[in-house]
């Protein structure tokens, strides 16, 4: 998966689910003041961002943005 189609999925998209370096995230792509990410269980680094753009650049897991890990990320599910 590319940035640019994750992108496309948060902006359309209800629920998403993926998996990043085994941990676990939800991002709720509906949530009223932009889509809203965070680590599963924990809530650990949560987020809200305007939209799937601003999220995907500038959401950091590990020191690094989302999109510079996208060959580690793994959808799980999408609602």
């Amino acid at each position: 998966m590319t940035a640019n189609e994750l992108i496309k999925m948060i902006d359309t998209s209800g629920d998403l689910e993926f998996s990043l370096r085994e941990k676990k995230y939800t991002i709720l792509c509906w949530y009223h003041e932009g889509p809203n990410v965070a680590e599963q269980v924990t809530e650990d680094n949560q987020r809200v961002f305007p939209d799937g753009k601003a999220l995907v650049n500038g959401y950091i897991i590990n020191g690094k943005p989302l999109a510079s890990q996208m060959n580690d990320f793994k959808i799980i599910s999408v609602n």
